[in-house]
């Protein structure tokens, strides 16, 4: 094989690899998602890195795939991968990019709820500890100390993420802006901050936010998707993200609970 065969050959092989790295079209429609341009319906379940030993990932989306789930959800934990300020952890049970390609390996998508607050029981609504040696800073707001530490945190997580998003071939639908941010204030320009952190980070996918139907008129953010959390009723649903969203959907129930936690002095609840 001469010189000009083998350079022929190699870029065969490297067409066809990239052609088997399928990219895909992920959008909003006026009533539903749209994958490559045909609707899409998301079914997903929650699955916390975090929580479930690197070794029985694949297990566990193997078994919620089984259950026709077709996309899992995860938050990102801020004070998981920044223990120590400006000292990163991605490894281990904390590589959240290992995660997602196992996902995209067992054919499930994926949306990504990157804080900086989250829900889930988690400590301190995942901000890290250190935020609170300075006792005078205020999180989740547009502290300008609070928004440093915030913004290089960001910018850290997008080295690792933003290849993943399905704007890069990956299999990342969905970014979700801070998390029912309704229920704590109302602060339209700190939700925008948050928006503009995200773009300015490399996350050029698609956004949205989240909330208690009640609190999202306080936790929208005008022109972007309005996902409802904890409505059953479906013209409810409809009806709210309507109100928010320019009178279209897509019509997107993020959180459905099929349990609740415990609380001290009330009543066990059972799933």
């Amino acid at each position: 094989m001469n010189f000009t065969t083998r350079i022929i050959t190699g870029l065969f092989c490297l067409l066809s690899l990239l052609s088997n790295a399928q990219s895909h079209q992920f959008a909003l429609g006026d009533n539903a998602f749209l994958l490559d341009g045909k609707p899409f319906q998301m079914i997903s379940g929650e699955m916390h890195y975090t929580r479930i030993p690197r070794d029985a990932w694949k297990h566990r989306m193997k078994m919620a795939k089984a259950m026709g789930l077709n996309t899992i959800g995860t938050y990102v934990f801020w004070n998981a991968h920044e223990p120590v300020k400006g000292r990163y952890d991605f490894s281990g049970n904390n590589d959240i990019a290992a995660f997602i390609a196992a996902a995209k390996e067992e054919g499930l998508w994926v949306i990504l709820r990157p804080s900086p607050y989250v829900c889930a029981e988690w400590e301190f609504g995942g901000y890290p500890w250190w935020l609170l040696k300075d006792s005078t800073v205020k999180v989740r707001s547009k502290d300008e100390r609070f928004i440093s530490a915030y913004t290089n945190y960001i910018n850290e997580l997008a080295k690792h993420l933003t290849p993943l998003l399905v704007t890069h071939g990956g299999n990342v639908l969905m970014v979700q802006i801070e998390n029912e941010y309704g229920s704590y204030s109302d602060d339209k320009s700190y939700m925008d901050l948050n928006r503009q952190l995200f773009r300015n980070a490399g996350f050029d996918c698609t956004l949205f936010t989240c909330d208690g139907a009640d609190m999202i008129p306080k936790g929208y953010l005008p022109g972007y998707l309005p996902a409802v959390n904890g409505l059953e009723d479906t013209a409810g649903i409809k009806k709210v993200v309507n109100e928010y969203h320019g009178g279209k959907g897509p019509y997107y129930l993020a959180e459905w609970y099929p349990g609740w936690f415990d609380q001290w002095g009330k009543n066990h609840n059972t799933t």
